[in-house]
């Protein structure tokens, strides 16, 4: 069984420094599981705040600090897990590695022969080398690892909790919410938009990761990584701890996992409510069904598939760029529509469907 765990920034720092009791802890716990013949995966952040504590520099590029704290981090996951006598490996990824196939596997061959040989793939996202399209923040990069690497269980270690019913620094009546059926925007609301105070995500991005992770079929999870023994809790006594996502109990296949994971494009095709529900009921995305485009993609391209009220229900190939998709935004007859657009705009069988 493989269990990711994602590593909160909010976690490792105190007052913009790093805690390294608090990491220290964490790393026992999670050597434990390691050594239960478990695999494990670490995506780590804190490296952007690592490098800031490194230097002291407000102004310098979020690049350099990102090259700055991941030296240092990696450096001290290495001793604590050294002392338990546990190899680790880093793991620095772009999102091209989850749009090209042969990138893909390769790094999912890397992954299970680290594991296969107890040693633990600690991953980041290399901020060095990316101009654009980054994964947004390392909640995404999280679930995309653990659908990649098939993993039983996806574990985001917090400074709260779990879930709560709403912002608990706002409303006193606030609770946490054991278990999430679907992540649908009623459960979105109850998040702040709020990201970190040092990292990139938030409670939000936590959402997005565990709708994706559900939907390929990996249990996830949002727990309080401030107490590291919720960690051997949750999974070597099956205790209930924090908040559950359940999964979705159809499965995709290894193609449609591809398609969700491979999406890291801010490409957006705004449909109404008709093309939803076609998609829905396992139908092409057509022309006529378009009502907005965002972003700039390529023919081929993996885009997201957005309602008009604004959520995330799918993703998939474009058959069309962007540039030839904007001027059918102001058409409004259908048979000119099709005249100039006659390939769906996403063929059913390069589309996926978030649960």
């Amino acid at each position: 069984m493989t269990i990711v765990f994602k590593i909160g920034t909010n976690v490792l720092f105190d007052n913009n420094c790093l805690n390294l009791e608090v990491m220290k802890k964490i790393v026992a716990q999670v050597g434990k599981i390691n050594k239960e013949k478990k695999r494990v995966i670490i995506v780590a952040s804190g490296a952007v705040a690592s490098g800031k504590e490194t230097i002291g520099k407000k102004s310098f590029p979020r690049t350099s600090l990102a090259s700055l704290g991941q030296a240092k981090l990696i450096k001290h996951y290495y001793d604590f897990f050294e002392k338990q006598n546990i190899k680790i490996a880093q793991i620095l990824v772009s999102p091209n590695c989850f749009k090209d196939r042969q990138r893909l596997e390769q790094l999912r061959e890397t992954l299970f022969e680290l594991m296969n040989s107890k040693v633990i793939p600690i991953v980041n996202e290399n901020d060095a080398t990316i101009l654009e399209n980054t994964f947004g923040d390392n909640d995404s990069l999280a679930a995309m690892i653990a659908v990649l690497s098939d993993a039983k269980k996806l574990v985001f270690l917090t400074n709260l909790d779990g879930l709560y019913s709403a912002d608990p620094r706002v409303d006193k009546d606030a609770f946490i919410v054991k278990k999430v059926k679907n992540v649908n925007l009623e459960v979105q609301k109850m998040c702040s938009q709020e990201t970190s105070s040092l990292g990139r995500g938030g409670m939000l991005s936590k959402l997005k990761g565990a709708k994706l992770a559900t939907t390929c079929g990996v249990e996830t999870y949002i727990i309080n990584g401030l107490k590291p023994e919720n960690i051997t809790n949750l999974i070597l006594k099956n205790k209930p701890v924090g908040t559950k996502f359940l999964t979705e109990k159809n499965k995709l296949s290894e193609r449609k996992k591809w398609l969700l994971i491979g999406t890291v494009s801010q490409g957006k095709i705004i449909v109404d409510q008709g093309a939803r529900k076609a998609l829905e009921n396992k139908n092409s995305l057509l022309a006529v069904g378009v009502r907005q485009i965002k972003g700039n993609f390529e023919e081929n391209d993996l885009v997201n598939v957005v309602d008009l009220k604004g959520e995330v229900f799918a993703f998939g190939m474009v058959n069309y760029s962007s540039k030839k998709l904007i001027p059918l935004i102001s058409l409004r007859d259908k048979k000119i529509i099709r005249e100039q657009f006659p390939k769906e705009i996403i063929h059913i069988d390069n589309l996926s469907l978030l649960k």
